[in-house]
């Protein structure tokens, strides 16, 4: 509660005309790659175009895309194709086509990057590769940013003396259902359905108590795959994201942490606590339990790949503090979960159970999980303008009270189907992220 209050105290003396004539900011790069987004995909751009920064560039990566997502940018941004071959890559990706700019005035800071597909990752290196800024911003096509959003990622970097700042993240937000215009959020609704209304439970209670907490002792290990701001120096220096994973956000914060650690150098990871970046959630079961499935098989190939960094005193409290909790919670939690369902059933076949005891016990563990729920909800209602209406709070409740019989069996269900196929190297993808696309406003 302290930090977010720090947080909208100093937001405070953040004038937005005050800044967009400074000369002594650094220079921002925002990548966003883009597959088959053509449902979307103009209205997004035009919501990445219209930040408020003075030293600003917008990339696109369309990552091979199937759709008609490129002819769309084509024509809304009247594109022109150039030569790629002359700029230097240092990050490996798949070949690049062309690199398009707009003969339109209007559109000069937006570059569109066509390449042969390579995954999301692959996708985000290209961009790094061609961007020219000292900061880089990652973000996803489909998301919505808030206008100001560059001015407040950007200030920690511009506070902070005596650390390095190694990465900076903020607060995502779900729009399902709600109204964008011309690129920008203009009323925020909750969703219609409850999987997507959950999730705005879930992603409050995650990104206000956990990251602000974590953030607060400098033990963040991830920052958000859809808006995070990086150094691009030092995330060339370690090699760009990698390809290869499906959590490559969880990855690289945790490959820029070590390689700060092994340089002896002083940094921070950062986390904003208001919600900078709007998203569309899973809008069903089935593509939930596929981005569930993406994001356990993510964490389980991270703490594979570093797993010299368990009680390692080298990475002083990352080896010792951060990283175990990491392996025994976020990681080992749905396997005990699981595990514990089993062992449920197979003691009430045996008739094992004392019912009233093992009921009173499930009470506590319900109630005590709304209560978490319910103190998220009003903090959040208390600290921003998002959901004020008495009904929307009221909607927002309910969705945690009934998160535990209606939602979480199917988050479970999709992070074991995860685990499973890496048990059983079973090769996948990233899965069908079928959206239904934002509430497009004429007026």
């Amino acid at each position: 509660n302290r930090a977010i209050k720090r947080t909208k105290q100093r937001s405070v003396f953040l004038n937005v005309k005050d800044i967009v004539g400074a000369t002594d900011i650094p220079s921002v790069t925002l990548v966003a790659p883009a597959y088959n987004e053509g449902l979307t995909i103009v209205e997004n751009v035009k919501s990445l175009l219209s930040i408020q920064y003075p030293y600003y560039e917008f990339i696109l990566v369309n990552d091979g895309s199937k759709d008609d997502s490129l002819e769309k940018l084509i024509k809304e941004f009247e594109l022109e194709p150039g030569d790629a071959t002359f700029i230097t890559q240092p990050i490996p990706t798949a070949s690049v086509n062309y690199i398009y700019k707009s003969r339109n005035k209007k559109y000069t800071h937006l570059t569109v990057i066509d390449k042969n597909n390579g995954g999301r990752a692959d996708a985000l290196n290209a961009g790094m590769n061609f961007a020219n800024s000292e900061l880089v911003i990652c973000t996803d096509a489909d998301c919505i940013i808030e206008q100001d959003a560059l001015l407040k990622m950007v200030r920690p970097y511009l506070e902070e003396d005596d650390k390095e700042i190694i990465a900076c993240g903020a607060g995502i937000g779900i729009a399902n259902d709600s109204v964008v215009k011309n690129g920008v959020l203009k009323e925020l609704r909750l969703p219609d359905n409850l999987v997507p209304m959950v999730q705005v439970v879930e992603y409050i209670r995650a990104f206000l108590l956990g990251r602000m907490a974590w953030g607060e002792i400098n033990g963040l290990m991830l920052v958000s795959g859809a808006f995070g701001m990086y150094p691009l120096k030092r995330v060339i220096e370690v090699g760009g994201f990698d390809a290869k994973m499906v959590g490559e956000d969880l990855e690289l914060c945790i490959r820029l942490r070590t390689h700060m650690e092994d340089l002896k150098l002083p940094y921070k990871v950062v986390y904003l606590p208001e919600t900078l970046c709007w998203t569309e959630a899973p809008p069903t079961y089935q593509v939930l339990i596929n981005q569930r499935d993406r994001w356990s098989r993510g964490l389980w190939e991270t703490i594979s790949i570093h797993k010299h960094l368990f009680l390692n005193r080298k990475y002083k409290k990352m080896g010792l503090i951060y990283f175990p909790y990491w392996l025994i919670f976020e990681f080992g939690a749905p396997l005990v979960e699981f595990l514990g369902i089993i062992a449920i059933v197979v003691f009430a076949v045996l008739g094992l159970i004392n019912w009233p005891n093992a009921i009173l016990i499930y009470a506590f563990i319900y109630l005590l999980g709304c209560l978490f729920s319910t103190a998220a909800v009003f903090m959040y209602v208390k600290s921003f303008d998002h959901y004020t209406k008495p009904r929307q709070v009221i909607e927002l409740l309910l969705a945690s009270y009934l998160e535990p019989f209606l939602y979480h069996p199917v988050l479970l269900y999709g992070q074991m189907k995860g685990y499973y196929k890496k048990l059983f190297k079973i090769k996948s993808g990233w899965g069908v992220m079928t959206r239904k696309g934002f509430k497009i406003s004429e007026d």
